[in-house]
This record gives structure tokens, sequence and C-alpha cells, in this order.
């Protein structure tokens, strides 16, 4: 009776440790399907609400921009990248995007969006130091004159690259007798201001 007796406890040994498993098994949430990895794409143009309204620029950036890749985010540039997010009101003209002006042929274009602020999404991409070592003049103009007083944003062709030094030199001087006129004209002005006072 020993060998029975034995043998029934195993038997029962086995079937409280199967009874445990399967309990245990049941307890434990069912591990869901491991979904294949796919790369997400956008279904459309990210720029299609700006070029809805803003026709001329319907084909896209051009140039450089127009190809480039963003160094923050490694996608390609959008309207965004720059611009920024418009409002819900940006139909109506409220200060919610940003806008490039030449400041040097318009001094008041950068009462609402300053010099500082638009050349820093500039500079969010282009590095100063690079500027710097393709072209001096970008460290002395930085903080003066918008970069958009020279570089266009959407060009077919930029003018601004690969300029011949000699065009370089006409640029500078262009640039720099209009301010020595207006120089002029503002001390002619101020001469006579002060001689029409001591009279």
């Amino acid at each position: 009776m020993g060998d029975l007796t034995m043998d029934f406890l195993r038997l029962m040994l086995m079937a409280a440790m199967l009874l445990t498993s399967l309990q245990s098994q049941a307890a434990e949430p069912a591990a869901a399907p491991v979904p294949a990895t796919h790369e997400v794409e956008f279904l459309r143009n990210p720029d299609k609400a700006c070029t809805d309204c803003h026709k001329e620029q319907s084909e896209g950036m051009h140039g450089k921009h127009g190809q480039a890749t963003n160094p923050n985010n490694l996608a390609p540039v959008t309207c965004t990248n720059c611009h920024g997010q418009p409002s819900p009101q940006h139909r109506e003209g409220v200060k919610d995007v940003m806008r490039f002006s030449d400041s040097f042929n318009n001094k008041q274009s950068t009462e609402s969006y300053p010099i500082a602020e638009q050349n820093g999404v500039c500079m969010s991409c282009h590095e100063p130091k690079v500027l710097r070592e393709a072209l001096w003049a970008h460290d002395v103009h930085a903080s003066k004159l918008t970069c958009t007083s020279c570089h266009q944003l959407h060009p077919v062709k930029e003018p601004m690259v690969g300029i011949p030094e000699k065009s370089r030199i006409k640029l500078c001087v262009d640039c720099h007798s209009k301010q020595h006129e207006a120089s002029k004209a503002r001390q002619e002005q101020s001469k006579s201001a002060t001689g029409k006072e001591a009279s």
C-alpha cells in the first residue's frame, strides 16, 4: 500500500503544480502582438495651408531653401520653419508670423519685427561662424541690417551667392554712398537749423 500512496501523492503534487501554473498564466494580461514598425509620412504638403492663400508661393520655395534640410529637425525646410505657425486671426493681419523686410531701404519695417528677431530666425539654421568665414561683411552688418536687406528668401537664383569680387565692391559703394549722401543731408539740415537759431 505504500507504493500506491506514493504514486497518489506524486499525482496530486503534479496536478497542484499544473493548476498553479495555469492560474498564474490566466492572471497575467495577454501580451499584445507587436506591430510591425513602419515610417510615418505626411499625407499632404506641410505648406498647403500657406500656399492656399499665398498663391505666389504655390510652386513652393525656390533656390537653396527649397532644397535645404532644416539642421534642427533634419526634415525639408517648410514655410513654418522660418515664418512660424499662423494663428486663427492670421487673415486679419495680426502679428502672428515672422515677416521679413529690407531694413536698409525701409527703416519703419523693423518697428513690428526688429532686426534681431528677423535675423534670429536666419541664425537658427545659418551659423554665424560659417557666414563670417564666407564674407566678413556678415559680422559687420548683422546687428544693423536684416539679412533680407541683401538676401532673398524664395529666389529661383540667389543673387548674392557666388557674386564676383568686383560686384561685392560695387555693393559696398552703392549702399555706403547712399548712407554718405543721407548723412550729408542730415548735417546740412542740422547746420541750417543751427544757423537759423543763431540769427
